[in-house]
C-alpha cells in the first residue's frame, strides 16, 4: 500500500499541482537568467571578422560560427532540456552551469579554429537554460498569468539577444573578442548563485529517459497545433538569422564599413522589440494566438523588404531592424505559449519540440545568410529572408 501510493504522488498530473509558487523576484531572476544564457549563442554575430582574421580564414567560413553554435543549441534542446522530468530543475540547472563554464573557459583560450568550433557546440548545446526555465516557470506560473510569466521570460530571452550584439561589438572593440568569453563565465556563476532557490516543477519521475526520448516523435505526431505553432515560428525565426548574420558582414564591409562596435550597436534596436512583447502577455492569456503570430509574421516580412530595398541606406537598415525585432519576440512568445498549451503534463518534451525545430531553423538560417551574402549579395538575401517571413504568416493562419 505504501509503495503504491508513493508512486501515485510521484506520477500525479502536474495540471493538479499547478499553483503560483513563484515570486515577481525570481520571475525576474528567471528572465535575466534566459538573457544571459542565450548571449552565448549570439555574441558571435558581431564578432565574425575578428575571429576570422584570428583564426586566419575566410568570412564565409568564420559566418559558419553562428550555424555550428545553434546546432550545439539545438542537439541540448533534443536531449537535455527533456531531463527536466527526470532530475528536477536545480540539478539539471548544476549540470548546464558546468558544461557551460567548460565551454567558455576553452573558447576563450581558443587558438584554432577547430577548437573554437568544438568549443561552440558544447557552448551551445550547454546554453538551453531558458527552455529549461520555460516550462518550468509555465508549471509553476499562478492559473491565468502563464502568458505574462513566460511573456516576461522570453524578453529577457531576447534581451540577451539584443544585448550578446552590443556587449559583444563593444568589447571586442576595446579588449579583445576573448573578453566577452571570460565575461559570460563570471555571468554565468553569478545568475547560478540567484537560481539557487527555485522550486522544483512537478516532475513525471515514472519514465526513463530513454522512454522520454521514443516519446518526443509520438508527441509531435499527435499535436497539430504544436506542429503548426513551431512551423509558423521556424520559419520567421530562419529568416531573422539570415538577417543579423548577413548584415553584420554587410556593414562592416565596402558598402557601409562600420567598425565591430558599430555593428554591435545595431542590435540596440531589439530594446523596442523587447518591451513589445512585455505589451503582449495579457492578450495571450486571453487567447489571441493565431492574430498575433499572423501579425508579427508579415512585419517580419515587411522589415525585412525595407532593408532589402533600401540596404545603402543606414536608416533604412535600422527601421527594418527595429520592425525585424518586435516581429520575431512577438512570433515567438505567442506560437511558443500556444504550443505549451498542448500538452500541460508534458510541457517540457512539448519545449523541447518547439525550441528544436526553432533553433535547427535558425541554424540553417545563419549559414544560409553567409553563404547567400557571399554569393548573391545583400538584396537577393533579404528577397529569401521576406519569402520565408511570408511563409510562417500562411502557416500561422491555417493554425
Amino acid at each position: 500500500m505504501t509503495l503504491t501510493t508513493t508512486r501515485s504522488k510521484t506520477l500525479v498530473d502536474p495540471l493538479a499541482q499547478d499553483h503560483g509558487v513563484l515570486t515577481r523576484r525570481q520571475v525576474t531572476w528567471m528572465s535575466v537568467a534566459a538573457g544571459v544564457s542565450v548571449a552565448n549563442v549570439y555574441y558571435l554575430q558581431p564578432l565574425l571578422r575578428p575571429l576570422a582574421a584570428s583564426f586566419a580564414v575566410a568570412d564565409s567560413r568564420a559566418g559558419l560560427l553562428p550555424m555550428i553554435t545553434m546546432v550545439g543549441y539545438a542537439l541540448g534542446l533534443l536531449l537535455l532540456v527533456p531531463v527536466l522530468e527526470l532530475t528536477g530543475l536545480r540539478r539539471l540547472m548544476r549540470w548546464l552551469t558546468a558544461g557551460r563554464l567548460v565551454a567558455l573557459v576553452l573558447a576563450s583560450a581558443a587558438f584554432d579554429y577547430g577548437v573554437f568550433a568544438g568549443a561552440s557546440v558544447l557552448l551551445g548545446a550547454t546554453s538551453v537554460l531558458a527552455q529549461v526555465l520555460m516550462p518550468a516557470a509555465a508549471a509553476l506560473a499562478a492559473p491565468g498569468a502563464t502568458g505574462r510569466t513566460t511573456a516576461r521570460i522570453t524578453a529577457g530571452l531576447f534581451g540577451g539577444i539584443v544585448g550578446a550584439r552590443v556587449v559583444a561589438g563593444a568589447l571586442a572593440g576595446a579588449l579583445g573578442w576573448r573578453s566577452v568569453y571570460v565575461l559570460s563565465a563570471v555571468l554565468t556563476v553569478l545568475i547560478h548563485w540567484a537560481l539557487r532557490d527555485l522550486p522544483e516543477p512537478p516532475a513525471r519521475r515514472g519514465l526513463s529517459y530513454r522512454s522520454l526520448l521514443s516519446s518526443l516523435l509520438p508527441l509531435l505526431r499527435g499535436e497539430r497545433g504544436l506542429r503548426r505553432a513551431a512551423g509558423a515560428a521556424a520559419l520567421g525565426f530562419a529568416a531573422f538569422n539570415i538577417f543579423w548574420t548577413a548584415v553584420t558582414l554587410y556593414v562592416t564591409g565596402p558598402a557601409h564599413r562600420w567598425s565591430t562596435a558599430d555593428a554591435g550597436l545595431l542590435g540596440l534596436v531589439g530594446v523596442v522589440g523587447t518591451a513589445t512583447v512585455l505589451v503582449v502577455g495579457r492578450h495571450l492569456d486571453r487567447g489571441r494566438y493565431r492574430p498575433l503570430a499572423v501579425g508579427a509574421a508579415l512585419s517580419m516580412a515587411l522589415a525585412l523588404a525595407v532593408a532589402g530595398i533600401g540596404g545603402t541606406s543606414g536608416v533604412a537598415l535600422i527601421a527594418g531592424a527595429l520592425l525585424l525585432d518586435s516581429g520575431a519576440r512577438v512570433s515567438n512568445v505567442a506560437n511558443q505559449t500556444h504550443a505549451l498549451r498542448q500538452r500541460p503534463e508534458a510541457r517540457a518534451r512539448l519545449n523541447t519540440l518547439y525550441m528544436t525545430a526553432y533553433f535547427a531553423a535558425g541554424s540553417a538560417g545563419s549559414a544560409a545568410g553567409a553563404l547567400l551574402f557571399a554569393a548573391s549579395g545583400w538584396t537577393v538575401t533579404m528577397l529569401v529572408a521576406v519569402a520565408l517571413s511570408a511563409a510562417g504568416a500562411v502557416s500561422a493562419l491555417r493554425r
